[in-house]
């Protein structure tokens, strides 16, 4: 179903738009992620209903989304293994942001940690999309970072507790999802863009 889908609308947008290979790639790559993003929401926010943690998993889907919007990170290698660690993160997840208390001093190195790893490793690509452009790889650590310092100011001037758990939650998270270390102990290779740019003999 979901292929169909992606077809579809892959290829009507190809009817009125002309369109090269590379551009049907990013098509699909970028309506793909709208479908992920779709559908787990909704399995994740149901399930949460029953939890009565729905408003906390919502708060993780915003804050998470937009730093994997620009930071990138890990993907798990099949849809199943997708679902399979998608799924506990992100329920509980939201039972770790309603009940848990992070206090402020905890989130700030959090965020420096964060703020750290996103300088250094952001945005993280793998191996079936790697970030082969030099300048568009130089764009998203600009905007991981523009995100970051966001997330700071929230932090500063904010005092909700459930936002506040949120954002350390999702720092965490994202953390761990773009450092080389997670890549080497999961056996997934890091900084893509270098092999492929060897392999396809660019620069």
């Amino acid at each position: 179903m979901k292929k169909k889908i992606i077809d579809k609308l892959t290829n009507y947008i190809c009817k009125y738009k002309e369109s090269s290979d590379l551009d049907i790639k990013k098509y699909r790559y970028g309506l793909e992620t709208i479908y992920n993003l779709i559908t787990k929401s909704i399995v994740f926010l149901t399930i949460t209903l029953f939890t009565r943690s729905f408003k906390e998993c919502l708060l993780i889907i915003i804050f998470y989304t937009f730093l994997r919007l620009f930071a990138y990170g890990m993907h798990a290698s099949t849809s199943l293994g997708c679902w399979l660690t998608t799924l506990p993160t992100y329920v509980g997840g939201s039972l770790f942001v309603k009940y848990m208390s992070l206090n402020k001093i905890t989130i700030y190195i959090i965020w420096i940690i964060y703020l750290i790893f996103a300088f250094l490793w952001a945005p993280a690509d793998t191996k079936k999309r790697p970030l082969i452009h030099a300048d568009r790889r130089k764009k998203l650590k600009i905007e991981s970072l523009i995100i970051c310092l966001i997330y700071g100011l929230l932090i500063v001037f904010l005092n909700n507790q459930k936002i506040l758990n949120a954002i350390g939650f999702c720092l965490t998270l994202q953390a761990i999802c773009i450092c080389p270390l997670t890549y080497f102990i999961t056996g997934n290779r890091f900084n893509n863009y270098i092999y492929y740019n060897k392999e396809h003999g660019l620069n």
